[in-house]
């Protein structure tokens, strides 16, 4: 019979339940009020989409739906480009935290899961190895972060690899969310 989890992880698996429900709901939010994010609140949906993506991908602990939130606000403000690119931008700067780390020299990385061969992929193509880890949908870009920290990646060529990754994985979760409502029948446009 398993013993149950420690008192520690039991918060912790309630704080990202809490956090995906949340993001979810301000997805779900974004679509019903579209019409009064677009007139009434201007540029504030994209500030929602910045600190979203921001916060997210700063969390190591909280799994944060980004395709769902970039797909919601992209249909919601009506566009597919501002909303990819402002994500993108938030999940870089979300980024840099663990840049950060690993270049700090904090933590031991070499017992997170993907880390040999991730270290290995970075120490043979480097920024390509960011921008393709960055392009494409997995939990394993925070690592990618972190090595790059730890071995001295400059933080310029880190963020000129990694970026336009997250502008082509956020192009097409805005694409995907505004692709996915209207075949639901949820926009008219």
């Amino acid at each position: 019979m398993d013993d149950p989890p420690p008192p520690r992880s039991r918060w912790r698996l309630a704080a990202q339940a809490l956090g995906l429900v949340g993001v979810f709901a301000i997805a779900i939010l974004a679509v019903v009020y579209a019409d009064v994010l677009r007139d009434r609140l201007a540029g504030a949906g994209y500030a929602a989409v910045f600190v979203i993506t921001a916060v997210g991908a700063a969390t190591l602990i909280l799994p944060a739906p980004a395709a769902v939130s970039v797909g919601a606000f992209a249909a919601a403000l009506d566009s597919i480009w501002a909303v990819g690119l402002v994500a993108a931008t938030g999940q870089m700067v979300g980024e840099l935290g663990g840049y950060y780390v690993g270049w700090s020299g904090k933590g031991a990385l070499s017992h997170v899961k993907g880390y040999a061969r991730l270290s290995g992929w970075m120490a043979r193509y480097g920024v390509l190895t960011l921008f393709v880890m960055a392009a494409i949908p997995n939990p394993f870009f925070d690592v990618a972060g972190m090595i790059a920290g730890a071995t001295r990646i400059g933080l310029v060529r880190f963020v000129l690899a990694s970026w336009p990754g997250l502008v082509i994985k956020n192009l097409a979760f805005a694409w995907a969310g505004v692709a996915g409502l209207q075949l639901l029948g949820w926009l008219n446009h």
